[in-house]
């Protein structure tokens, strides 16, 4: 029994282990010194993911600790219990997603935050901007915060990949191999 449970263990570890031996990392030539020391973007994805962190937390905690007062900043509506459930629900998610930027190394997390952040972008602020009527100026200010993370992720993401080097080729790969 005990061996099943050391094999599934030790599984199980492989499993969630990210393949970077797999898949090296190209960086082109013309890069200058400053952005292959910062990993090929502007700006470190370190640096994007806790700037995430600091602002979705801030949205995070308001939805789940106080979101009658933070739904009544921004619109002219009354919250009843449903839409309550609900930003409390959505402030544990945003704080779970803060979480796992903080703790998962910012290689692995780095694209799909970036991809949630233009998603939470479109789908939340600037809906809620174009469709439900909101206080102005005062529901300028997410529409903007969230655009801006998405912009510094724009930022570290690597310029290799801007040039359209989305991915290695299997002889790429087989040549660092040797």
């Amino acid at each position: 029994m005990r061996a099943v449970l050391l094999s599934a263990l030790f599984a199980s570890v492989a499993a969630f282990a990210p393949p970077t031996a797999l898949v090296p990392r190209v960086v082109d030539a013309p890069l200058t010194k400053a952005l292959v020391l910062r990993g090929g973007g502007v700006i470190s994805k370190e640096t994007f993911a806790t700037t995430l962190v600091v602002s979705n937390g801030l949205f995070g905690l308001q939805f789940l600790l106080i979101p009658k007062f933070f739904i009544s900043q921004f619109f002219e509506k009354e919250l009843d219990a449903f839409h309550l459930f609900f930003a409390r629900f959505i402030g544990v998610l945003i704080l779970g997603q803060c979480a796992l930027l903080k703790v998962c190394p910012s290689e692995t997390t780095f694209l799909p935050a970036l991809i949630t952040q233009i998603a939470v972008g479109i789908m939340g602020p600037l809906k809620a901007h174009l469709t439900l009527d909101p206080k102005m100026p005062i529901h300028l200010f997410p529409v903007i915060t969230v655009f801006a993370c998405a912009g510094l992720g724009l930022l570290a993401f690597e310029v290799a990949r801007l040039a359209g080097r989305l991915c290695v080729t299997r002889a790429e790969v087989l040549s660092q191999a040797q």
